[in-house]
């Protein structure tokens, strides 16, 4: 009797130990499934904000001032995205009002220099430069998250580096094609990776569309302080033609979904991943440059570009 009761006690014991092993084995895959369906909609952020660059470039070209778009793209952003999802942001805390004017300001900053940037050099150099951010994100994550990353993650970003040190630099290591315009997106791309960073350390601290819609408010209000401290009022003018068409994608497709997409998915994900997935603008941006603006893809551009796409297949591996 003792024998039987002992078996069925084992039997139970077996059971139980076998049911957690499943339900850790389907946990394990839902979480693998997130992750990847997270990855690929940070890439899809990378090809919107691709497009992105040839729509900055061709709504500048309309003599449009650099503020007075970004104000527009990031307020009208703002309020369209409060109006579609008001109903799920009734009370906003003071962590909520932190976590965005946090993100908010360096969201700011990473614009403000990205598109004066864009004033002097081209799409592509433009979207090249800005993935830089990819080398210094690592290094804020692990002050957010006091871990020290992986060392195949720095080897990554090292690499994406690389594929953007091939496209600026000739073949005496002289870094003949640098501008301004050059200098000033380089200083945005440290921006962007404090953006990035900011944004994974909140998303799992505030509701993820609450964060979106206070950093796009308070980066749209530093950038109409910005306006009327720096830029005539006069500048004001009525949208019309490109200049209308380029505020448009740029408020729609290159900042309310892709901050939606990149708040989201990097609850799934790391920043560094993010990081590196969302650099595929440098990608899309030339493609989209050549066809769109005229700009010729070199052949040193090309092979950059494939570094650039090799670090970031490397990351996910």
């Amino acid at each position: 009797m003792q024998n039987k009761s002992k078996i069925i006690k084992n039997s139970v014991f077996y059971n139980r130990k076998g049911s957690l092993s499943l339900v850790k084995k389907i946990k394990n895959k839902e979480n693998f499934v997130k992750q990847y369906v997270a990855d690929f909609g940070l890439l899809i952020v990378g090809i919107l904000w691709g497009l992105g660059f040839v729509f900055v470039k061709i709504g500048l070209n309309t003599g449009i001032n650099p503020f007075y778009l970004s104000a527009l793209r990031f307020l009208v952003g703002g309020i369209l995205f409060y109006f579609v999802f008001f109903k799920k942001m009734k009370k906003f805390r003071k962590k909520d009002i932190v976590a965005g004017l946090v993100v908010g300001t360096f969201q700011f900053l990473g614009y403000a220099f990205q598109t004066y940037g864009a004033m002097i050099t081209t799409a592509s150099k433009n979207a090249f430069f800005t993935s830089i951010n990819v080398i210094v994100v690592p290094y804020i994550f692990w002050i957010l998250h006091k871990k020290k990353p992986k060392i195949m993650t720095f080897i990554c970003s090292i690499i994406c580096i690389i594929g953007i040190g091939v496209i600026s630099f000739d073949k005496n290591l002289n870094l003949s094609d640098i501008n301004f315009g050059d200098v000033l997106t380089i200083i945005s791309a440290i921006f962007f990776a404090f953006q990035i960073a900011t944004t994974g350390f909140f998303s799992r601290k505030v509701e993820p569309l609450k964060l979106i819609f206070l950093q796009m408010i308070f980066a749209g209000i530093l950038f109409v302080v910005n306006f009327f401290i720096f830029s005539n009022p006069k500048e004001i003018s009525d949208l019309k033609g490109m200049a209308l068409i380029s505020v448009g994608y740029l408020t729609i497709f290159s900042t309310i979904v892709p901050t939606l997409l990149q708040t989201v998915c990097q609850k799934f994900t790391t920043s560094t991943r993010a990081s590196l997935l969302m650099s595929t603008e440098s990608l899309f941006a030339p493609i989209f440059a050549f066809f769109l603006l005229g700009e010729v893809l070199s052949l040193k551009v090309i092979i950059g570009a494939g570094i650039v796409l090799f670090s970031i297949v490397l990351s996910e591996i």
